[in-house]
């Protein structure tokens, strides 16, 4: 009779620990960055080609974005952004203004781009992510890569999140007049939930544990 009494105490606690592993959702926020813009390093000559239209570069912005995350523990791949990006006339013939392809050069445009995920009545963190954006003679090219990861505690869950990169793609879409505005890209991140469990359940789960360990302990003798 003793062992079941101690039997049903340990799978009560069981089912207490459970039902804390049972989640909620909260909505979540990540806020934008940009619109950046990037021009050539150099003046653009009074005779350059496209001089009438300039040459601005290509502008590169992450939108800010609003979802809902599930805290039941476990890991999540979820939007976080929303990639936009347009092409424009970007120069890089120094001060040639008639520089063909053999002198033109190629640009790399390092970025971070630094955001606030804001999750419903529990706080903020940050989130980070570098960018690299190239132009060349024949076609732009744009990747932004994975992010460190970044934790808070959202009711009771310790929330890690990390950024994921996308990878290094070419403008695509050139239809119409300048600028050429590409086919937008959704970024992610991966959500680890993990439930922190009360101090009540925990002592009442070292105490179950305890008896349990008394009475083998008891048995064996």
């Amino acid at each position: 009779m003793r062992l079941f009494s101690l039997t049903m105490a340990a799978v009560g606690l069981v089912l207490a620990a459970a039902g804390l592993a049972q989640g909620v959702t909260v909505d979540y926020t990540v806020t934008g960055w940009g619109p950046q813009q990037f021009p050539g390093p150099d003046p653009v000559p009074d005779d350059a080609p496209h001089r009438v239209d300039g040459y601005p570069g290509d502008t590169v912005e992450f939108e800010t974005f609003t979802g809902t995350l599930d805290l039941t523990p476990g890991t999540y791949e979820q939007k976080v952004n929303t990639l936009l990006w347009s092409i424009d006339y970007t120069w890089a013939g120094g001060t040639n203004p008639n520089a063909g392809e053999s002198e033109w050069d190629h640009l790399y445009h390092d970025f971070t781009a630094q955001r606030t995920i804001s999750f419903d009545g529990s706080g903020s963190t940050e989130l980070t992510q570098d960018g690299l954006l190239e132009n060349t003679w024949h076609n732009d090219y744009l990747g932004v890569s994975g992010g460190t990861t970044t934790s808070i505690v959202v009711q009771g869950y310790r929330v890690d999140v990390t950024p994921l990169g996308l990878a290094r793609v070419g403008g695509s879409d050139f239809c119409g007049d300048n600028p050429w505005t590409q086919p937008s890209r959704p970024m992610k991140a991966q959500f680890d939930v993990t439930m922190i469990p009360e101090p009540v359940t925990m002592a009442g789960l070292m105490l179950g544990v305890g008896a349990l360990g008394g009475y083998v302990r008891r048995r064996r003798k």
